[in-house]
């Protein structure tokens, strides 16, 4: 799995690549700011700002209809979902914004985009794992029944792996979507695999909670966790019908997510993504 660990933090590759790229692009526009003009400073916040605005609303006006039932959760941007093209117009737009006001000034914001996006590239070919790995053949102790089951065993169908554990908050958070999308998606294996804990524990959590899931595997050495190279909770892998690994997911999913690589199930596209 492509992911960075920083001390407790854990980052997906791709957003470590632009939170690395964004910290360049700042910083690089604050030394303009002190050597050239002090509103290439300015810009540079701005771009950042707009640029993730705009990104997310783009995302949210592809996805109206599933933002109108839950507004709130247009706000919950640490899931992810973004819009390149919605966060390259908030770019643009400070941009003209800067040239409206500072012209003189406007060629120098050229220096801290284009250091940003070679930091951007680099990270992410630095942090590329290379071939992932196929669907493990280990057989795992099913909780509400007296079988086990395999990944690798389950050919034929789509699979949607998820680790997760009961102290986890963004894996509670992310539970009951996950379970509503496992039931209207019958097309497809939703495995809920839970990492490091009991039958009993797992058990109390579920009545507890009252989520209802209909696979869940018993993990107690996380040995999923170190298959995929998961570095954190939650991580959610899409599992092509052969057991190659189609697309990843570190930290708490959102809905839109899943539905996307659904479609690309159906669809046949079986690409590797993040």
């Amino acid at each position: 799995m492509n992911a960075v660990a920083i001390g407790p933090f854990a980052f997906s590759a791709d957003r470590f690549s632009v939170i690395a790229g964004l910290i360049v692009f700042m910083m690089v526009g604050s030394l303009l700011a002190a050597r050239v003009d002090n509103r290439l400073g300015t810009f540079t916040t701005a771009a950042t700002l707009l640029g993730v605005a705009g990104a997310r609303a783009g995302h949210v006006l592809i996805h109206v209809e599933g933002f109108l039932q839950e507004p709130l959760r247009v706000l919950a941007i640490w899931q992810g979902g973004f819009s390149p093209t919605g966060g390259l117009v908030g770019v643009l737009l400070a941009i003209v914004m800067l040239r409206r006001h500072a012209p003189k000034a406007a060629p120098w914001a050229l220096l801290p985009l284009a250091a940003g996006l070679f930091v951007w590239v680099v990270v992410t070919t630095l942090t590329d794992s290379g071939a992932a790995p196929r669907a493990p053949g280990t057989s795992y102790a099913v909780l509400s029944k007296d079988e086990t089951l395999a990944i690798a065993d389950r050919k034929g169908r789509p699979t949607v792996l998820n680790l997760w554990a009961s102290w986890c908050p963004p894996c509670r958070r992310e539970m009951p979507m996950m379970a509503e999308m496992a039931g209207s998606n019958p097309q497809v294996d939703f495995l809920f695999a839970n990492q490091g804990e009991s039958r009993e524990v797992i058990a109390a959590y579920l009545s507890q909670s009252g989520v209802d899931l209909e696979t869940i595997l018993l993990d107690p050495f996380s040995d999923l966790s170190r298959h995929y190279g998961a570095i954190g909770l939650p991580a959610t892998f899409f599992i092509n019908p052969d057991g190659t690994l189609a697309a990843t997911h570190l930290g708490e999913i959102y809905r839109e997510a899943i539905a996307e690589r659904l479609a690309a199930f159906s669809s046949g596209d079986g690409k590797q993504t993040e």
